[in-house]
Protein backbone atom coordinates (compact mmCIF):
# COMPACT_ATOMS: atom_id res chain seq x y z
CA UNK A 1 0.00 0.00 0.00
CA UNK A 2 2.90 2.38 0.60
CA UNK A 3 3.59 3.64 -2.90
CA UNK A 4 4.17 7.39 -2.52
CA UNK A 5 7.81 8.44 -2.86
CA UNK A 6 9.52 11.62 -1.72
CA UNK A 7 9.33 13.41 -5.07
CA UNK A 8 5.58 12.84 -5.25
CA UNK A 9 5.15 14.23 -1.76
CA UNK A 10 7.19 17.30 -2.71
CA UNK A 11 5.00 17.86 -5.75
CA UNK A 12 1.82 17.58 -3.68
CA UNK A 13 3.25 19.99 -1.10
CA UNK A 14 4.17 22.50 -3.81
CA UNK A 15 0.71 22.35 -5.38
CA UNK A 16 -1.14 22.82 -2.09
CA UNK A 17 1.26 25.62 -1.13
CA UNK A 18 0.60 27.33 -4.46
CA UNK A 19 -3.16 27.18 -3.84
CA UNK A 20 -2.68 28.60 -0.36
CA UNK A 21 -0.38 31.42 -1.40
CA UNK A 22 -2.38 32.39 -4.48
CA UNK A 23 -5.43 32.72 -2.24
CA UNK A 24 -3.57 34.79 0.36
CA UNK A 25 -1.59 36.83 -2.16
CA UNK A 26 -4.18 37.51 -4.88
CA UNK A 27 -7.69 36.86 -3.62
CA UNK A 28 -7.37 38.36 -0.12
CA UNK A 29 -5.84 41.74 -1.12
CA UNK A 30 -8.42 42.08 -3.90
CA UNK A 31 -11.34 41.43 -1.58
CA UNK A 32 -9.92 43.82 1.02
CA UNK A 33 -9.73 46.51 -1.66
CA UNK A 34 -13.31 45.80 -2.74
CA UNK A 35 -12.36 44.30 -6.09
CA UNK A 36 -14.86 41.48 -6.42
CA UNK A 37 -18.02 40.99 -8.50
CA UNK A 38 -21.29 42.27 -7.04
CA UNK A 39 -22.89 38.98 -8.09
CA UNK A 40 -20.84 37.13 -5.45
CA UNK A 41 -21.64 37.85 -1.83
CA UNK A 42 -18.93 38.46 0.71
CA UNK A 43 -20.07 35.39 2.67
CA UNK A 44 -19.61 33.21 -0.42
CA UNK A 45 -16.15 34.64 -0.99
CA UNK A 46 -15.31 33.98 2.64
CA UNK A 47 -16.31 30.31 2.28
CA UNK A 48 -14.22 29.93 -0.88
CA UNK A 49 -11.30 31.62 0.84
CA UNK A 50 -11.46 29.30 3.85
CA UNK A 51 -11.68 26.19 1.65
CA UNK A 52 -8.65 27.18 -0.41
CA UNK A 53 -6.61 28.14 2.64
CA UNK A 54 -7.67 24.87 4.25
CA UNK A 55 -6.21 22.98 1.29
CA UNK A 56 -3.02 24.95 1.78
CA UNK A 57 -2.66 23.78 5.36
CA UNK A 58 -1.50 20.42 4.01
CA UNK A 59 1.78 21.63 2.56
CA UNK A 60 3.79 22.52 5.67
CA UNK A 61 3.57 19.13 7.47
CA UNK A 62 4.80 17.42 4.30
CA UNK A 63 7.76 19.78 4.01
CA UNK A 64 8.62 19.21 7.69
CA UNK A 65 8.42 15.44 7.29
CA UNK A 66 10.63 15.53 4.19
CA UNK A 67 13.10 17.80 5.97
CA UNK A 68 13.66 15.06 8.55
CA UNK A 69 14.03 12.50 5.77
CA UNK A 70 16.51 14.75 4.01
CA UNK A 71 18.47 15.28 7.22
CA UNK A 72 18.80 11.54 7.73
CA UNK A 73 19.79 10.68 4.15
CA UNK A 74 21.67 13.73 2.87
CA UNK A 75 25.38 13.41 2.09
CA UNK A 76 26.11 16.89 3.43
CA UNK A 77 24.04 18.38 6.21
CA UNK A 78 26.05 21.59 6.04
CA UNK A 79 25.20 22.04 2.36
CA UNK A 80 21.58 21.27 3.18
CA UNK A 81 21.52 23.98 5.84
CA UNK A 82 23.29 26.50 3.60
CA UNK A 83 20.79 25.83 0.80
CA UNK A 84 17.91 26.62 3.15
CA UNK A 85 19.68 29.78 4.31
CA UNK A 86 20.48 30.92 0.75
CA UNK A 87 16.96 30.46 -0.57
CA UNK A 88 15.57 31.97 2.62
CA UNK A 89 17.39 35.23 1.93
CA UNK A 90 16.33 35.21 -1.73
CA UNK A 91 12.69 34.59 -0.81
CA UNK A 92 12.40 37.15 1.97
CA UNK A 93 11.57 40.34 -0.01
CA UNK A 94 8.97 38.51 -2.13
CA UNK A 95 7.46 36.88 0.95
CA UNK A 96 7.19 40.19 2.79
CA UNK A 97 5.65 42.10 -0.10
CA UNK A 98 3.24 39.34 -1.05
CA UNK A 99 1.76 38.61 2.37
CA UNK A 100 2.49 41.50 4.75
CA UNK A 101 2.61 44.74 2.77
CA UNK A 102 -0.35 47.02 3.51
CA UNK A 103 0.45 50.08 1.42
CA UNK A 104 0.63 50.24 -2.38
CA UNK A 105 0.26 46.44 -2.67
CA UNK A 106 -0.74 46.60 -6.34
CA UNK A 107 2.46 48.38 -7.39
CA UNK A 108 4.68 46.13 -9.49
CA UNK A 109 7.77 48.06 -8.34
CA UNK A 110 8.72 45.80 -5.45
CA UNK A 111 11.40 48.19 -4.19
CA UNK A 112 8.85 50.98 -3.85
CA UNK A 113 6.48 48.67 -1.97
CA UNK A 114 9.25 47.64 0.41
CA UNK A 115 10.15 51.26 1.07
CA UNK A 116 6.54 52.20 1.88
CA UNK A 117 6.03 49.17 4.16
CA UNK A 118 9.43 48.99 5.83
CA UNK A 119 7.99 49.11 9.35
CA UNK A 120 5.83 46.04 8.61
CA UNK A 121 8.34 44.04 6.63
CA UNK A 122 11.35 44.04 8.93
CA UNK A 123 9.91 41.76 11.60
CA UNK A 124 8.93 38.71 9.53
CA UNK A 125 10.88 35.70 8.24
CA UNK A 126 9.73 33.22 5.63
CA UNK A 127 9.32 29.48 6.07
CA UNK A 128 12.86 28.65 4.94
CA UNK A 129 14.13 30.09 8.22
CA UNK A 130 11.67 27.93 10.15
CA UNK A 131 12.92 24.87 8.30
CA UNK A 132 16.54 25.91 8.85
CA UNK A 133 16.02 26.31 12.59
CA UNK A 134 14.24 22.94 12.67
CA UNK A 135 17.16 21.35 10.84
CA UNK A 136 19.66 22.80 13.30
CA UNK A 137 17.49 21.61 16.20
CA UNK A 138 17.39 17.97 15.11
CA UNK A 139 21.09 18.17 14.26
CA UNK A 140 21.74 19.37 17.79
CA UNK A 141 19.44 16.71 19.26
CA UNK A 142 21.31 13.99 17.39
CA UNK A 143 24.60 15.39 18.69
CA UNK A 144 23.52 15.36 22.35
CA UNK A 145 22.00 11.88 21.97
CA UNK A 146 25.29 10.55 20.56
CA UNK A 147 27.29 12.38 23.21
CA UNK A 148 25.27 10.95 26.10
CA UNK A 149 25.34 7.48 24.55
CA UNK A 150 29.12 7.65 24.21
CA UNK A 151 29.46 8.15 27.94
CA UNK A 152 26.81 5.54 28.79
CA UNK A 153 24.42 8.18 30.02
CA UNK A 154 20.82 7.65 30.99
CA UNK A 155 18.24 7.88 28.21
CA UNK A 156 16.31 10.39 30.30
CA UNK A 157 19.34 12.68 30.18
CA UNK A 158 19.34 12.37 26.39
CA UNK A 159 15.71 13.36 26.11
CA UNK A 160 16.11 16.11 28.68
CA UNK A 161 18.99 17.70 26.76
CA UNK A 162 17.13 17.14 23.49
CA UNK A 163 14.14 19.00 24.89
CA UNK A 164 16.42 21.90 25.86
CA UNK A 165 17.79 22.06 22.31
CA UNK A 166 14.26 22.01 20.89
CA UNK A 167 13.19 24.71 23.35
CA UNK A 168 16.08 26.92 22.25
CA UNK A 169 15.09 26.47 18.59
CA UNK A 170 11.46 27.28 19.35
CA UNK A 171 12.54 30.41 21.19
CA UNK A 172 14.68 31.57 18.25
CA UNK A 173 11.81 30.97 15.82
CA UNK A 174 9.49 33.03 18.00
CA UNK A 175 12.13 35.73 18.39
CA UNK A 176 12.64 35.99 14.63
CA UNK A 177 8.90 35.70 13.99
CA UNK A 178 9.40 33.03 11.35
CA UNK A 179 6.53 31.62 9.35
CA UNK A 180 4.69 29.00 11.44
CA UNK A 181 6.62 30.32 14.44
CA UNK A 182 7.91 28.00 17.15
CA UNK A 183 5.30 25.31 16.63
CA UNK A 184 6.76 24.73 13.15
CA UNK A 185 10.09 23.90 14.76
CA UNK A 186 8.34 21.73 17.34
CA UNK A 187 6.58 19.81 14.54
CA UNK A 188 9.95 19.01 12.95
CA UNK A 189 11.28 17.92 16.36
CA UNK A 190 8.32 15.55 16.88
CA UNK A 191 8.74 14.04 13.40
CA UNK A 192 12.40 13.42 14.18
CA UNK A 193 12.04 12.00 17.70
CA UNK A 194 9.30 9.56 16.63
CA UNK A 195 10.69 8.82 13.15
CA UNK A 196 11.17 5.10 13.83
CA UNK A 197 7.67 4.57 15.19
CA UNK A 198 5.15 4.76 12.37
CA UNK A 199 2.27 5.66 12.55
CA UNK A 200 2.91 7.00 16.08
CA UNK A 201 5.10 9.70 14.52
CA UNK A 202 2.21 10.89 12.35
CA UNK A 203 -0.30 10.80 15.20
CA UNK A 204 2.05 12.64 17.54
CA UNK A 205 2.90 15.26 14.93
CA UNK A 206 -0.76 15.87 14.10
CA UNK A 207 -1.71 16.18 17.76
CA UNK A 208 1.07 18.73 18.20
CA UNK A 209 -0.61 21.16 15.77
CA UNK A 210 -4.30 20.24 16.00
CA UNK A 211 -5.15 23.03 18.44
CA UNK A 212 -3.44 25.78 16.42
CA UNK A 213 -5.99 27.75 14.44
CA UNK A 214 -6.97 25.92 11.26
CA UNK A 215 -4.00 23.54 11.27
CA UNK A 216 -6.36 20.65 12.05
CA UNK A 217 -7.29 20.86 8.35
CA UNK A 218 -3.86 19.38 7.58
CA UNK A 219 -5.18 15.88 8.40
CA UNK A 220 -5.15 14.69 4.72
CA UNK A 221 -1.41 15.38 4.50
CA UNK A 222 -0.77 13.02 7.41
CA UNK A 223 -2.83 10.40 5.61
CA UNK A 224 -0.60 10.80 2.57
CA UNK A 225 2.52 10.55 4.71
CA UNK A 226 1.32 7.18 5.98
CA UNK A 227 1.68 5.84 2.43
CA UNK A 228 5.25 7.11 2.05
CA UNK A 229 7.45 4.24 0.84
CA UNK A 230 10.71 5.66 2.27
CA UNK A 231 12.13 6.11 -1.22
CA UNK A 232 13.25 9.39 -2.70
CA UNK A 233 12.07 8.63 -6.21
CA UNK A 234 14.01 9.42 -9.37
CA UNK A 235 17.33 11.10 -8.72
CA UNK A 236 17.09 14.70 -9.87
CA UNK A 237 20.73 15.75 -9.53
CA UNK A 238 21.01 19.52 -9.65
CA UNK A 239 17.39 19.71 -10.72
CA UNK A 240 16.51 19.19 -7.06
CA UNK A 241 17.19 22.89 -6.61
CA UNK A 242 14.09 23.58 -8.69
CA UNK A 243 12.08 22.57 -5.64
CA UNK A 244 14.04 25.10 -3.58
CA UNK A 245 13.56 27.80 -6.23
CA UNK A 246 9.85 27.11 -6.54
CA UNK A 247 9.17 29.00 -3.32
CA UNK A 248 10.56 32.44 -4.26
CA UNK A 249 9.61 32.07 -7.93
CA UNK A 250 5.95 31.23 -7.35
CA UNK A 251 5.59 34.06 -4.83
CA UNK A 252 7.15 36.51 -7.32
CA UNK A 253 4.69 35.29 -9.98
CA UNK A 254 1.77 35.77 -7.55
CA UNK A 255 2.88 39.37 -6.94
CA UNK A 256 3.11 39.95 -10.70
CA UNK A 257 -0.36 38.49 -11.34
CA UNK A 258 -1.85 40.54 -8.48
CA UNK A 259 -0.43 43.72 -9.94
CA UNK A 260 -1.64 42.85 -13.44
CA UNK A 261 -5.18 42.18 -12.19
CA UNK A 262 -5.62 45.05 -9.76
CA UNK A 263 -2.81 47.49 -10.51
Amino acid sequence: MKKINGNTLKLIACITMLIDHATAGIMLPGVRAGFYPDSISFDTLNIIYKILRGIGRNSFPIFCFLLVEGFIHTKSRLRYALSLLFFGFISEPFFDVCFYAKEDVFNINIFSVIEQNMDLLTNKCNVYFTLLIGLLVIWGVEFVFDLVKRYNGNILISYGLGALVAGAGIYVAELLNTDYHGYGVFLIFVFYILRNYSPVNLIGAYLSIISLGTEYLALPSFGLLYFYNQKRGRRLGRLKYLFYAFYPVHIAVIIFIRCMIYG
